[in-house]
């Protein structure tokens, strides 16, 4: 078991310097600069003093604007009723209560972690590129390194990527700093010292961290800096604002939002079935989990279905339908029966009507959130199919709708990708069997996701 240490701290922040004040601060901080700055930080605040330039944002984009049915399709075979899903299950209970953290401890993904001591005097006011350079002197002159080394211990002992990283970032930095954008400077500082891609825009005494991302995100307002996207991962300001932002920063890392490995919790496990009939799959999910990708940004689906399965997960789906598989002697039989425990054991709700927003759903979440929408579904399915049938999955991308497809023998609705056949497949598709498609997409030409 991976073993997790936890090292002690405090946060806090010296009160800002008076006005009358400003002369003697700046000037003790520019000796102390010079003196202990390395050559790298040195070459960075100059940079900051000779090259800002304005750029306007760009809204956030939209993955695909067609919008999904309110209402599941639903396959209706003649003299037969109209199949009726599971009913909507209870909405997800509140975490219990907990003690608050006492002092500087942060509660994070269910551990409870202190981190060390950071004083450090910030001027405020930043109305002009030399505060921010003032600031920046501030803080690279202060006690920073514990704090570094917090984070970097921690980002290893819990399996953080980058996002979580930045969750416990912000975290530790908002917790503690006397103003929104002093915490916004702690963070920008943090991430330039760790190497990443990240840039700093100001604009009416609002600061404003951008982030370099590797994968194109959705409903996140952005700006284009050398080419680049860089993204407003804060959500602190409309798309379209004209912000001065400073130049490029050599040698630096972007985000990497991919889901390479899920962080270690401490779990609060929930339980979670799903039936149709006489079957049944009983499912073991983490809430903890579910409630850190809960805010997660939006990416291209092929990051979803790529994503492993958690541990807890993973093991009640393999023990769950050990106890189905001998029911059914083919394989169509297995999936059909698989695909029908996902169109009937789980309640269809648009992302607006659940989340009031857009959002992909990773299984954890699947599990802990009341109803799922065709993404949702297709991403459980796909890789469902994988774990138990040792079968190859694509994701299908319509218009308005996810669906998926098998690489197995089988009558209905087929197509050709990559040299292989593959039989159309359809979890939100209620009352389908395998080979079954929606008749608006039955001669439309989806884009194939493969992972």
């Amino acid at each position: 078991m991976l073993r997790k240490t936890f090292l002690c701290l405090s946060l806090t922040l010296i009160p800002l310097v008076h006005a009358d004040d400003f002369s003697q601060w700046k000037a003790a901080h520019e000796q102390n600069f010079q003196a202990h700055l390395s050559s790298q930080q040195k070459q960075f605040r100059k940079m900051l003093e000779d090259d800002w330039a304005a750029f306007t944002g760009q809204q956030g984009e939209v993955r695909d604007p067609v919008p999904k049915p309110v209402d599941p399709p639903v396959l209706v075979k003649e003299d037969e009723p109209e199949p009726q899903p599971a009913p909507k299950p209870p909405e997800p209970k509140p975490p219990a209560p907990v003690v608050p953290p006492a002092g500087d401890t942060v509660l994070f993904i269910g551990h409870r972690l202190t981190p060390p001591s950071w004083s450090v005097s910030l001027p405020g006011n930043y109305r002009s590129e030399a505060a921010l350079v003032d600031a920046y002197t501030a803080l690279a002159t202060s006690d920073y390194q514990a704090t570094l080394s917090w984070l970097e211990n921690n980002r290893k002992a819990l399996s953080l990527g980058d996002w979580g990283l930045w969750q416990l970032i912000r975290m530790v930095t908002e917790g503690h700093a006397a103003r929104a954008d002093d915490a916004t400077l702690m963070q920008w500082f943090l991430l330039v010292e760790m190497g990443r891609d990240v840039r700093l825009g100001y604009a009416d005494q609002q600061v404003v961290l951008l982030t370099h991302v590797q994968q194109m995100l959705y409903g996140r307002s952005y700006y284009t800096l050398d080419g680049q996207k860089y993204y407003d991962l804060a959500d602190a300001i409309e798309g379209g604002v004209s912000l001065h932002i400073h130049g490029e920063q050599s040698d630096a890392d972007s985000f990497d939002l991919a889901f390479h490995q899920h962080p270690v919790t401490n779990p609060d496990y929930g339980q979670r079935e799903l039936r149709h009939g006489d079957n049944q799959l009983t499912f073991e999910f983490d809430r903890e989990l579910a409630r850190y990708y809960g805010n997660y940004p939006i990416m291209d689906l092929k990051y979803y279905f790529a994503a492993p399965f958690s541990d807890s997960v993973l093991a009640s789906l393999q023990s769950s339908w050990a106890s189905l598989d001998d029911r059914y002697e083919s394989d169509l039989d297995k999936l059909n029966a698989l695909m029908q425990l996902i169109q009937f054991g789980l309640v269809y709700e648009t992302d607006q009507e659940q989340f009031g927003r857009e959002h992909y759903q990773l299984p954890e979440e699947l599990l802990f959130n009341p109803a799922a929408d065709c993404e949702d579904r297709a991403i459980f399915f796909t890789k469902a199919v994988r774990v138990l049938f040792r079968m190859d999955t694509v994701g299908l991308l319509y218009p308005g709708h996810v669906a998926a497809a098998v690489a197995l023998p089988g009558s209905g609705s087929r197509l050709t990708f990559a040299g292989r056949s593959y039989l159309v497949t359809d979890p939100t598709y209620i009352g389908s069997r395998a080979g079954d498609s929606m008749p608006k997409y039955q001669r439309a030409s989806p884009e194939v996701i493969t992972f």
